[in-house]
């Protein structure tokens, strides 16, 4: 009777699994997840994954370690709720002068034009927005908690590492057909956008560059994984049949990274494989391991000089200390900095940065700024001290649930799966430090379950490990 219900258990989990694997791989097909409707199919899919989990996986199948990231997802979400939620004047006026100002003249010009003076009296300059970010930020963080269920098991993660790199796969063929004849439509649909750039089904080719890097660094893993194994197979043939498939996957997704242009995800893809290969030193306490990130980052960029320099590398070439975008960016992170100081608390909210912006912005900086180009500092300005900290509390349980993993995971393949996640996670902080990709759901959402799925490995006790 035990050996059924188990039965039972296993395929419920593999079941939910697989939708989970799916519905991720999807979610970058439609312009990343940003358009209204792909916004709701997250939120529908997530919370039905996340009420199959719970009635399907035994309370224990998520430790509590890898919670940590959809926890921290959905404690912005929650405070998000909080900055839409209408609140008595005397509290916004106390807590958030700034938006107590704004209503209060908003008030008196409905009133002077006849109109109704009614405000709300929120912590949210915009707080229909901020509902609708906040939704789809518990959906990623639902999809979180799923793949922290699915991830103590092997076979959970190797169905969600095949969905990532499945899903890198479609958009670098994607990309490549549209790439060869400078298509400006993606899905027959007009949009703007360099089309002399890989960019997959993204707008913006930036944003791909950030789900190829968390597949740099899964495939990076697999790379570690296989040459551990393969140094138990006595057939050469054998070898290269575990080494070869892994090594032709990193560098299709490294050239694939570089033609997008993306100059941030270029350095971040690279910083992501050195921290790689500083962890492997780390792990192994052999120093001379630590030059495997920087063999890796030659090889990669070796390859990409073999297929087109210019394609590949043509624009970080380029880049000037003095062109226009780089100046550009430099101030709106300094007006980004004075934004903070009319909201430090609680932020202007969540998904307002677009309606906070324009009280900064001076004429001669023209254009409207949806983001800052920094998610960071977007952060820091939407969300407050309060959401901020939540973020850096967050990240900071994070990676050391990863060290833990990679130190103590009881099978090389789980200290992979934990190698994978270090070097998304490293790759993805250096690239938010000058775009905003994270506000794709789609590369929010894998980057949480990558990193729960990792924090999910089971680890052998300290001693056993010592």
């Amino acid at each position: 009777m035990a050996d059924t219900r188990d039965r039972a258990r296993r395929r419920a989990s593999f079941t939910v699994t697989v939708l989970l694997a799916a519905l991720a791989f999807w979610l970058p097909l439609p312009f990343g997840s940003v358009v209204v409707w792909a916004h709701l199919v997250l939120q529908l899919g997530a919370f039905l994954l996340l009420a199959m989990a719970a009635l399907a996986l035994p309370a224990a199948a998520a430790p509590r370690r890898a919670l940590v990231p959809a926890a921290a997802v959905a404690s912005l979400a929650v405070l998000a709720f909080a900055q839409a939620a209408p609140w008595p004047p005397a509290i916004v006026r106390t807590l958030s002068p700034e938006h107590a100002r704004l209503q209060e003249q908003a008030a008196r010009g409905l009133a002077a034009a006849g109109s109704p003076a009614h405000v709300a009296s929120t912590f949210s300059l915009a707080p229909e927005a901020t509902r609708e970010a906040a939704l789809t930020w518990l959906a990623v963080a639902a999809c979180g908690a799923v793949a922290a269920g699915v991830g103590s098991r092997r076979q959970g993660r190797r169905v969600l590492f095949a969905a990532l790199l499945g899903a890198a796969a479609v958009q670098i063929g994607l990309g490549t057909a549209w790439l060869a004849s400078r298509s400006q439509s993606i899905w027959g649909i007009a949009v703007a956008g360099d089309p002399t750039r890989l960019r997959g089904t993204f707008v913006n080719a930036d944003h791909l560059a950030y789900l190829l890097e968390l597949s740099l660094a899964g495939a990076f893993a697999w790379v570690w994984w296989a040459l551990g194994r393969a140094r138990w197979e006595s057939a050469p043939e054998r070898r290269v049949l575990l080494v070869a498939p892994p090594m032709l996957a990193w560098v299709t997704v490294f050239v694939a990274l570089a033609f997008t242009g993306s100059r941030a995800g270029l350095i971040a893809g690279l910083s992501g494989t050195l921290a790689q290969g500083l962890a492997v030193a780390s792990l192994r306490r052999r120093l001379r391991l630590g030059l495997s990130g920087l063999l890796a980052a030659a090889v990669g960029l070796g390859a990409v000089a073999a297929v087109s320099v210019q394609q590949g590398l043509g624009r970080w070439l380029a880049t000037s200390q003095y062109e226009l975008s780089w100046s550009d960016r430099q101030q709106v992170y300094a007006l980004t900095l004075q934004l903070f100081q009319h909201y430090p608390l609680l932020g202007s909210g969540l998904a307002t940065f677009r309606d906070a912006f324009p009280a900064v912005q001076p004429p001669e900086l023209a254009g409207a700024y949806w983001h800052a180009h920094n998610d960071y500092a977007e952060l820091l300005a939407t969300m407050g001290v309060v959401g901020t900290l939540l973020a850096v509390v967050a990240a900071g349980a994070v990676v050391r649930g990863l060290a833990r993993s990679l130190e103590r995971g009881q099978r090389s393949e789980d200290r992979a799966a934990a190698l994978a996640a270090a070097g998304g996670l490293a790759a993805v902080a250096v690239h938010s430090c000058l775009d905003f990709g994270l506000s794709m759901p789609a590369n929010a959402a894998w980057l949480v379950i990558l990193l729960s799925a990792a924090l999910a490995v089971p680890l052998l006790p300290r001693s056993a490990r010592a």
